[in-house]
């Protein structure tokens, strides 16, 4: 038997009916809002700030209400159903943003920047919904004449479509990232995940395959002379403990400081161990350390 967490690959079949439930209400009104500003903020770095925004509503309705209360303890079935929310939340902002599109009345500004007064017409939006070869010719005909531009110039044709890609692959980047709920501890005999619990910071650990190593055989009575508390701002090391019942299982991470260009303290993130199983006493000895 693994020292290490693996998940069940188990489901609950509400998993299906949160899935619907999001495509059906949530999905249309995250997109709804995301197409707007999109559309009413015509200044292109605040938009990348926005279709990252969207990208983690997607990423925490898909962890939170399909895996989390939907149980979902199958990596395979949580990676299916992110990209499937992520090409529903996707295809939905295109409904919304092409008929915003079609309907623009007037526009305020100058040749720097300006927008264009618009409201979508509900008998479109359904036409554009259920007619995706519509909606996909009137991407096409925006593509080649182009809708927003900068300074002056109007952008279109594979300019255009390259900000489409890029914007397509951060909002599937954060759909994606929420399939690691399903890998999370979960407890089968009481149905319900482990309780997360973040230790405080422990000193940076130089030595990262040995400590992996005697970690994985038990020796922990070595490893407790050299587990001392960290400096949060300086180099330093994580541990996280899901905890159920007599149940333990722990992470480990090293956080090494660099400088940014900013002059602000970042950390790269490395993980050394996850979900590997541990007795009570370590857990003792671990909350004893901190």
């Amino acid at each position: 038997m693994s020292n290490y967490y693996k998940p069940s690959g188990k489901f609950s079949p509400l998993a299906f009916l949160y899935f619907v439930l999001a495509c059906v209400v949530v999905f249309p009104i995250l997109s709804a809002i995301y197409a707007y500003a999109t559309w009413y903020i015509p200044l292109i770095y605040i938009n990348v700030l926005i279709t990252i925004g969207f990208g983690f509503g997607i990423c925490f309705i898909v962890s939170y209400l399909m895996i989390n209360l939907g149980k979902v303890r199958s990596y395979g079935l949580a990676i299916l159903l992110a990209i499937l929310s992520g090409l529903v939340a996707y295809y939905l902002q295109w409904v919304v943003w092409s008929d915003l599109a079609i309907n623009g009345t007037e526009s305020y500004g100058n040749k720097q920047i300006g927008i264009v007064v618009s409201n979508v017409q509900f008998e479109q939006l359904l036409y554009l919904l259920s007619h995706p070869s519509a909606l996909l010719d009137l991407i096409k005909l925006i593509n080649e004449n182009g809708t927003w531009g900068i300074k002056g110039n109007t952008i279109s044709g594979g300019f255009l479509t390259a900000i489409w890609v890029a914007e397509f692959a951060i909002i599937m980047f954060f759909s994606v990232l929420s399939a690691k709920r399903a890998r999370l501890p979960f407890d089968e005999q009481i149905q319900e995940w482990f309780k997360e619990e973040n230790l405080p910071i422990f000193s940076f650990i130089e030595n990262e395959a040995d400590f992996k190593k005697k970690v994985e055989q038990g020796d922990w009575e070595q490893l407790s002379e050299t587990i001392q508390r960290g400096d949060e701002g300086e180099n330093h090391s994580t541990f996280t403990v899901y905890t159920s019942g007599s149940e333990y299982y722990l992470s480990v991470s090293n956080a090494k400081r660099k400088e940014s260009k900013k002059d602000k303290v970042e950390f790269d993130i490395h993980k050394i161990i996850e979900y590997l199983h541990i007795d009570k006493t370590v857990y003792d000895m671990l909350r004893a350390k901190a």
